[in-house]
């Protein structure tokens, strides 16, 4: 096989199988703390789950950023990848020991959170960096290769891995009910995917280390401006994505029904990531990210009015504003940055951005959540989520306006 082919179909697999274990994992991880920290009321520890979901962003910023300069200086993405895939999938494994009843049925509320909390510190440490360093492998074929453009078409294969797994996790549930599954699946799924990237290693780095060009990151007011508004963007936006699982446990009937829409909320996302080039050329980075803030906000402000009792087509007809949204939104971020980023320096690029749109604002956004829903209900964080994305679209525009009036 050729091997420009074959590199294209090895970097589509890898972006399948991630998002088929980020599919088992990310959604149903709420549900999973929800009834495994569980006080002496019976009730979830929401407090507990607030501080996993704040403490354990930030522990990327100990594995990102130094990740993606090992990546830049000696080109070892995929050795990378390799190593944080087979890590992720060891620590998810024992974290999923911690909801089996024989195992840690007698252990009390403290014994189970310092156990999971410790796991899942090192769990994350090798899960952050994986996608960043997929994202980065991908530009530097494009731009090798191709476009960038066609970034979306490779993202692509993601949305078809979360989509399988969040529908067959949900399913899973239903059937067995059993939340370990969440964990085990995901190991199982990173697992596969250490292998896959093992196999397409085909030549050792680079002998000579690359001398990153740090004064282009320091001269470049735009990009910094435009870190400040990704972390506010992913302040709300995580916070609402980090308890959708637990939002949809209170306002749906059934795990099958939480895991037909996160299967499916992805349809509309299909179109968008395929027809990349002609959106990118058509709308440019800016109208595609406003597009996606104005589709996410009112999805969200949408699901705030929703009840147990709501009938579920319009749950689903509502999470379909998902797949274009999402899909706009990170389209118009990747092109914007390896717009930006140095040809040396595009992992370093991209894991900064994904500390400031992830780690940090999950970190944030974690523990707000958690707060707003212990006042106000989860209801209220989606409304919430929701206007202040609407909101965002404005600053976005007055930090573009301001840049250019600069220039």
């Amino acid at each position: 096989m050729d091997p420009v082919k074959r590199q294209s179909i090895h970097l589509k697999a890898l972006f399948f199988l991630c998002y088929v274990g980020f599919g088992c994992l990310s959604p149903y991880a709420a549900i999973f703390y929800k009834h495994v920290l569980i006080d002496a009321d019976r009730k979830p520890a929401i407090g507990l789950i607030g501080l996993i979901f704040f403490v354990m962003p930030l522990v990327s910023l100990i594995a990102n950023i130094p990740a993606g300069i090992l990546a830049d200086k000696f080109r070892s993405g995929k050795r990378l990848i390799t190593f944080f895939c087979f890590g992720t999938a060891l620590f998810a494994m024992l974290i999923g020991l911690a909801g089996e009843a024989g195992v840690a049925g007698q252990w009390g509320l403290g014994g189970k959170f310092f156990f999971i909390f410790l796991l899942l510190f090192f769990m994350n440490c090798c899960y952050y960096p994986i996608t960043p360093m997929i994202d980065t492998e991908t530009l530097h074929f494009l731009n090798a290769h191709s476009r960038r453009e066609f970034y979306g078409a490779y993202r692509l294969w993601g949305t078809y891995g979360w989509s399988v797994a969040t529908i067959l996790m949900g399913a899973l549930l239903y059937r067995f009910g059993h939340d370990p599954l969440i964990f085990y699946a995901s190991a199982a799924a990173y697992a596969v995917m250490g292998f896959a990237s093992w196999s397409g290693i085909e030549a050792k780095p680079t002998t000579q280390p690359i001398i990153i060009p740090w004064h282009h990151l320091k001269k470049d007011a735009l990009f910094q401006g435009f870190l400040a508004f990704v972390f506010l963007s992913g302040v709300v936006l995580n916070a609402s994505y980090i308890y959708i699982g637990y939002f949809f446990d209170d306002i749906m009937k059934t795990p099958l029904e939480i895991g037909w829409i996160l299967g499916t909320w992805t349809l509309f996302e299909i179109p968008v990531l395929f027809f990349s080039r002609p959106l990118i050329d058509r709308l440019g980075n800016r109208w595609l990210i406003v597009s996606g803030l104005l589709l996410s906000g009112l999805r969200l402000i949408l699901f705030s009015f929703f009840t147990r009792e709501t009938p579920y087509l319009w749950k689903w007809t509502a999470a379909l504003l998902q797949g274009p949204g999402f899909a706009l939104m990170h389209l118009g971020i990747i092109d914007f940055v390896d717009r930006r980023a140095h040809p040396d320096m595009r992992a370093t690029y991209i894991t900064i951005l994904n500390v400031a749109r992830v780690s940090l604002a999950s970190a944030l956004g974690g523990i707000m959540g958690s707060w707003l829903i212990r006042e106000w209900g989860s209801a209220f964080l989606m409304q919430f989520c929701g206007l202040f994305t609407l909101v965002l679209i404005f600053l976005f525009l007055w930090l573009l306006r301001k840049y250019e009036a600069k220039q």
